[in-house]
């Protein structure tokens, strides 16, 4: 009787071990974006700082998806990963707000607040939401809140905005403009989401919706014009998500109770 070929499953290229590594390497690089980050907002890079921490989300998230792909998950990258997150998106956030944003003992508070709420926000992550947020957050991640306020900061301190748009002297962030004293409420209502026990929905996007996502990361670095659009919509996108989805989703788990 002749055998029929069983067709054995494709084996990841390379070792367990440089996989692994691979997959930390990008980790790392993730790390040392959010250390490059405080590093020039304190040089008054705020732009740059800025777009570090986008740089950073997007190596985050490319770490965790090639984990996956290549079976590369490890218990030490899913600690290193922590490191990481607090670093680039709680610290260095925090550290960019205050450099600049509000310079003074109120912006200190402002910043030490956003770091410890990022870091509370971590920790119980491990312990509230075991299934790593497959069901959905308690809490606002805190990935949603480092990039909003990125994306604000790119936006504000873009040397080119005024060639793209033309700022209303009501919306600038200087000379009286209502977009610092919002900023600065937007970072007190992020930290205070991020450590709060509301319900976020897990981002579901459709292959559209991931498509323009990334053309939207992309263009943030390729040029300040084009970063200019890339934040119009990615800055809504993030602000809809912090203050929308929560009642979106609670709404959707009364209609499906």
């Amino acid at each position: 009787m002749k055998k029929i070929p069983v067709r054995r499953p494709l084996r990841p290229l390379g070792s367990q071990r440089q996989r692994v590594g691979f997959v930390n390497l990008i980790t790392a690089s993730a790390l040392i974006c959010g250390i490059l980050s405080i590093i020039h907002a304190s040089l008054g890079h705020f732009f740059l700082s800025a777009q570090l921490i986008m740089g950073a989300m997007i190596l985050d998230g490319l770490d965790g998806t090639f984990a996956r792909l290549l079976k590369a998950e490890s218990a030490f990258g899913a600690e290193f990963d922590t490191f990481v997150d607090i670093t680039c998106f709680g610290i260095a956030p925090g550290m960019l707000v205050y450099y600049a944003v509000l310079p003074t003992q109120l912006g200190m508070f402002l910043a030490a607040a956003i770091a410890l709420s990022g870091a509370t926000r971590l920790a119980r992550f491990k312990v509230v939401d075991p299934d790593h947020g497959m069901s959905g957050y308690t809490g606002m991640p805190i990935t949603a809140n480092a990039g909003c306020l990125a994306g604000l900061i790119m936006l504000v301190f873009n040397p080119d905005l005024n060639e793209v748009i033309d700022v209303p002297a009501w919306l600038a962030f200087t000379k009286g403009g209502w977009l610092l004293p919002a900023m600065i409420v937007n970072c007190v209502a992020g930290l205070l989401l991020q450590v709060s026990t509301i319900r976020y929905p897990k981002p579901t996007n459709t292959p559209l919706g991931q498509f323009i996502a990334v053309l939207a990361f992309i263009g943030l670095f390729m040029n300040k014009q084009t970063a200019v659009y890339s934040c119009f919509y990615l800055v809504p996108v993030g602000l809809g998500y912090i203050y929308l989805a929560p009642l979106w989703f609670a709404w959707k788990r009364r209609k499906t109770a």
